[in-house]
């Protein structure tokens, strides 16, 4: 631990207040000790005594680094922190006037202590309720102001009275919001009938629908970061049965929460993701941070679900610099305002640069890769909507393939520690043109790995939870307009993990890396789309098949019944994570010329070809592949139903 570190700017002022404070503390320590006589013995102030004091207060504050630390986010821990530094500089206080043979009062060194203290405790509470009060009334937390103005029709019930649910009391109270919280449920059952910092804590769980019809509740709000998803479900299906229209709000999970963040910056909508992906999982931050620290990361396709989320969770492991890079301005325009909410409360600042550039434009990428020279690279761009990509075979190749090779070259060429690929379970078994290029990247990218000098690594999953494109914002699109809510198959099964759990889990196999392995994550089990599609109408406040219809409309161009994570010839090897696998022999082999001749002759002449010839190509460098044949084009635009 480093004891030596410059003190200025705001640290210099609270370091002068320190002083102020502590010769404020001396003074009246005296005019306590000799009241009314106090005039009487001034002579008897030491400035050698005062000089002594504060020494001790200020290297006691200076050792164990007060002065870091950012008093206008602090929490519980940072304040007792400082009472440990005027523990300790009292200690010192009274080594140095034994030591110096100094003569003292008792009465006035244990009074300056305990001025001393309070004083230094209570002007740094009093700055960050004033630091957080400027902030909600000067507009920085539109969502919070908005909640505030409206507070006084709102009857909020607590489902959880743990940290959680203290610390949003809390946040609440300081905004002048408490009446709106009118009380707590928790399952332990010690708890229930307790008053909890205010509040009381009226049942458990199982009881919830009582209380929300006895205090006329309109709010739910689940303060339980923790918790599973059958916990979630749980307490959901309670509410729901009997409590259709109340809405419903939740807690990111632990691993979604930024350290000094406002908790009621992090309140969102109950999801889908909350209902079946909150299992629990774990991250190995070590090995992350020691991978990760003070490196820049560059991230393709960053206003993509998954580059957005590595860009939000790569924030947490001291980076240097993050380099966002994709083809949207509107997508790239959200991420910047997410970006700015989770930075605001990051110190240091992490420099983040903003650039809209498409993969396949090869001189802009080798501009951006030699003016921020990134260390590591995470590749997340690619075309991903499987019926889409059928019938734009040209594009998926282009972008998908041609992209890829494009950030190889720029990785290759200028020598980063690592590429990381972001492929899919649909390369394994390919039977759609999506499947079948991001297959083909996997093999480019492990071409690379051997041949270029390159080192990479490739981490394939299933479906994330909420991702543009996906199933989950159209089941919600069609809801909202009243049905029917449309699914492919009734047997149509699909892996899905949260955004926030497949991006961290990417970040932590990346961490794992040497050279050249493919990592897969466990995906859990892989649900019925049909019971997804029933569990959001239910989380609407709807009965399926009742309110909202739903309809099957038969499998869609290029889709499977179910998809696979991996080829049985390929073994799984456990790793420090038990979410992430790495394979022991990926079924990768190909003949080294085919990739060259592709590369070299066919890659370039792509969109010269055929549907037919496109699909021919790719068989022959992935002998897996199995296409079906080709519909006529009438036909398969009436097919291509959402």
């Amino acid at each position: 631990m480093k004891f030596i570190y410059p003190v200025r700017g705001k640290k210099f002022l609270y370091l002068f207040t320190d002083i102020i404070l502590i010769a404020i503390a001396f003074l009246a320590s005296y005019f306590i000790r000799f009241y009314p006589e106090t005039r009487h013995y001034l002579h008897l102030i030491d400035l050698e005594y005062f000089f002594v004091l504060v020494s001790s207060f200020i290297i006691s504050f200076y050792l164990l680094q007060i002065y870091r630390i950012m008093w206008a986010y602090s929490n519980i821990n940072d304040i007792y922190k400082l009472i440990t530094a005027n523990l300790f500089g009292f200690l010192l206080y009274s080594f140095l006037i034994f030591f110096a043979r100094l003569e003292y009062s008792r009465i006035i060194v244990i009074l300056s202590f305990l001025f001393i203290s309070i004083s230094t405790i209570l002007y740094r509470i009093l700055i960050r309720d004033y630091v957080l009060k400027k902030n909600l009334t000067s507009g920085k937390y539109e969502k919070i102001n908005k909640e505030k103005n409206d507070y006084r029709r709102r009857k909020i019930l607590i489902i959880g009275a743990g940290e959680a649910g203290r610390t949003f009391l809390s946040e609440y109270i300081k905004m002048g919001m408490a009446k709106s919280i009118v009380g707590f449920i928790d399952d332990d059952k010690y708890k229930v009938g307790k008053i909890f910092n205010g509040k009381m804590i009226y049942a458990t769980s199982k009881d919830v629908n009582a209380v929300i019809n006895k205090y006329n509740i309109n709010e739910i709000l689940i303060a339980m970061p923790s918790a599973s998803s059958a916990t979630i479900n749980k307490i959901v299906s309670l509410i729901k049965r009997y409590n259709h229209a109340i809405p419903i709000k939740i807690l990111p999970s632990v691993s979604e929460l930024f350290k000094d963040q406002p908790l009621t910056t992090s309140v969102r909508d109950i999801s889908i993701a909350d209902l079946i992906g909150r299992d629990e999982f774990r991250i190995d931050e070590c090995k992350i941070k020691e991978k990760f620290k003070e490196k820049t990361i560059l991230i393709t396709g960053a206003g993509g679900s998954i580059g957005s989320e590595i860009c939000k969770q790569i924030l947490k492991f001291d980076v240097n610099k993050i380099v966002a890079i994709g083809r949207g301005e509107n997508s790239i325009y959200q991420l910047i305002k997410t970006m700015n909410e989770f930075t605001e409360f990051l110190s240091p600042k992490i420099e983040i640069v903003y650039k809209i550039i498409d993969i396949k434009d090869y001189e802009l990428l080798e501009m951006a890769f030699s003016k921020y020279n990134p260390d590591i690279v995470f590749h997340t761009a690619a075309h991903k909507h499987v019926p889409l990509m059928e019938f734009n075979e040209v594009e998926a190749i282009q972008n998908n393939i041609g992209g890829t090779l494009n950030v190889l070259k720029c990785s290759s060429k200028f020598k980063v520690d690592e590429f990381v690929l972001i492929s899919t379970d649909k390369a394994v078994h390919p039977v759609n043109i999506m499947g079948a290029t991001k297959r083909l990247t996997e093999i480019i990218t492990d071409y690379y790995n051997r041949n270029k000098s390159l080192k990479t690594s490739i981490v394939r999953f299933g479906n994330v939870l909420g991702s543009r494109g996906s199933v989950i914002p159209l089941f919600r699109e069609q809801i909202e307009k009243g049905g029917p809510v449309t699914v492919t198959h009734p047997d149509i099964t699909r892996y899905f993990m949260s955004i926030p759990e497949a991006s961290l889990l990417v970040i932590n196999a990346a961490a794992y890396s040497n050279k050249g392995e493919y990592f897969i994550l466990d995906m859990g089990n892989q649900y019925k789309v049909l019971d997804i599609a029933r569990r959001l109408i239910e989380l609407y406040g709807y009965k399926p098949d009742e309110d909202i219809k739903i309809t099957f409309t038969g499998l869609r161009p290029g889709e499977k019944m179910y998809e696979e994570l991996s080829y049985k010839s390929e073994n799984l090897k456990s790793t420090d994570n038990d979410k992430i696998f790495k394979l022991n022999n990926p079924d990768n082999f190909i003949d080294q010329s085919l990739i060259e001749k592709f590369l070299h002759k066919e890659l370039p002449i792509i969109n010269s070809l055929d549907s037919k010839e496109i699909r021919i190509i790719l068989k022959e460098l992935i002998p897996e592949y199995n296409y079906a044949d080709l519909l006529p084009h009438e036909e398969a635009h009436s097919r291509m139903v959402i």
